[in-house]
């Protein structure tokens, strides 16, 4: 508990020394050319960019980049659980944090998406939420987004992260509910960037030992873009 306690301080700390607001590149690379796909991402800090040298070296950066008659919108801030991300007014235990009307669902309905991205790693798990929980919400953000008309929902496993053996256990559960649940519509980013001991490849973690560098970016890049392309 008190580990626990001291992980999610420490994201809270991390949150605190980033900007609190995104300047995301949306659109494609030729202004004349008019967006034939509006992709949103929701999320916490590895989608915002964290760990990358630079955003557009991270993989929701590159995506941006790549998709070049695309508006990529990314609404994804460190440090978000899921129970930010749900509809506002969404029904949610007295002890859990709130919907966020600036980046949550609502907020990414109103950029009209084709596609909605959805990537929340490891801090529901730190604050004491159970994989159950975690699905639950991914489960009532995937259903409003195709009711409102979302085409595609895409949904990622969380990423290995190295903090202890319990929230590892936690978050291999987590991948395997993720890719039974959502099927076609689940993309595994987690196997690819873990050892054998299920952390993060050395060789791919940023300087805070708990983000992907632009090598891991990259990497979650070519996965989520083969999707998408």
């Amino acid at each position: 508990m008190q580990r626990h306690l001291l992980l999610l301080l420490f994201i809270a700390f991390l949150a605190a020394c980033k900007p609190t607001k995104i300047d995301t590149p949306i659109g494609g690379t030729d202004p004349q050319k008019p967006a034939t796909a509006t992709i949103v991402i929701i999320g916490s800090s590895t989608a915002a960019g964290w760990g990358a040298s630079d955003y557009k070296y991270s993989w929701a950066g590159r995506l941006t980049q790549q998709l070049a008659n695309s508006r990529v919108v990314n609404l994804a801030k460190g440090g978000y659980t899921s129970y930010q991300l749900l509809p506002t007014n969404a029904t949610h235990p007295a002890n859990r944090p709130e919907p966020d009307t600036l980046r949550n669902l609502n907020a990414a309905l109103k950029e009209k998406p084709t596609t909605l991205i959805l990537s929340i790693s490891s801090n529901d798990l730190i604050i004491g939420c159970s994989v159950e929980e975690i699905i639950a919400n991914f489960n009532t953000i995937r259903s409003k987004a195709l009711a409102a008309g979302v085409a595609h929902v895409i949904i990622t496993t969380p990423l290995p992260r190295n903090y202890s053996a319990e929230v590892t256990a936690n978050l291999l559960l987590q991948r395997d509910q993720v890719m039974k649940t959502y099927g076609s519509s689940a993309v595994n980013i987690f196997d690819p960037l873990a050892n054998t001991q299920h952390l993060t490849k050395p060789e791919l973690l940023s300087e805070d030992g708990i983000h992907p560098n632009d090598t891991g970016h990259e990497v979650i890049f070519k996965i989520i873009s083969g999707f998408l392309l």
